[in-house]
């Protein structure tokens, strides 16, 4: 970016789920010990942030 007087920055529209995603706690620190339960929290989230929309 062009040096301006603003700071910040606008941020992307890729990065919005990804930031909805790291409002689920125990996905943003991955605290399941299994793979296939991470994996099954990480469906289920985007599943019910699919439907809020």
């Amino acid at each position: 970016m062009r040096k301006r007087a603003c700071t910040w920055q606008v941020p992307r529209r890729a990065a919005y789920p990804t930031n909805r995603l790291k409002q689920w706690r125990g996905l943003a620190t991955r605290t399941d010990k299994l793979a296939i339960a991470y994996q099954a929290a990480l469906h289920l989230a985007a599943i019910l942030i699919w439907t809020r929309r």
